[in-house]
């Protein structure tokens, strides 16, 4: 399975771009305290794949509820961010540092929920 840093970022955005994420179903999200990981499974009826995600190092994971009308489990999209400056906004998150070797996701749903994962790297794979 592809593994992306913040050295690989470029290859990163490419696979994001084209591995059928929008409009998939988020199926799963699971925490492992243990491995400091999130892995979320995502599946598109669409294309009839599934696409895994594992983020490792853990610095932040934050869910926001949206007040759109749309569907709460439809990925509209997944994106990595370049500047933290959205997360640094939010009073509760002023005190939590980022390092330039830090992945900042930005996971937004139809419904306008917004999942912020903030990791090292990340596993990714496409399961046709």
């Amino acid at each position: 399975m592809p593994r992306y840093n913040k050295n690989s970022v470029k290859e990163l955005k490419a696979f994001l771009y084209n591995s059928y994420i929008h409009d998939a179903n988020l199926e799963n999200v699971e925490y492992n305290c243990k491995e400091d990981s999130i892995k979320i499974k995502l599946v598109n009826p669409i294309f009839g794949v599934q696409i895994d995600l594992i983020f490792l190092n853990i610095g932040l994971a934050l869910v926001t509820k949206g007040d759109w009308p749309g569907d709460r489990t439809m990925v509209l999209s997944l994106t990595v961010e370049e500047d933290f400056s959205y997360l640094q906004n939010h009073q509760l998150l002023k005190q939590c540092k980022y390092t330039k070797d830090d992945l900042y996701f930005l996971v937004q749903m139809f419904s306008g929920d917004e999942l912020h994962i903030v990791s090292k790297e990340v596993i990714a794979e496409v399961i046709e």
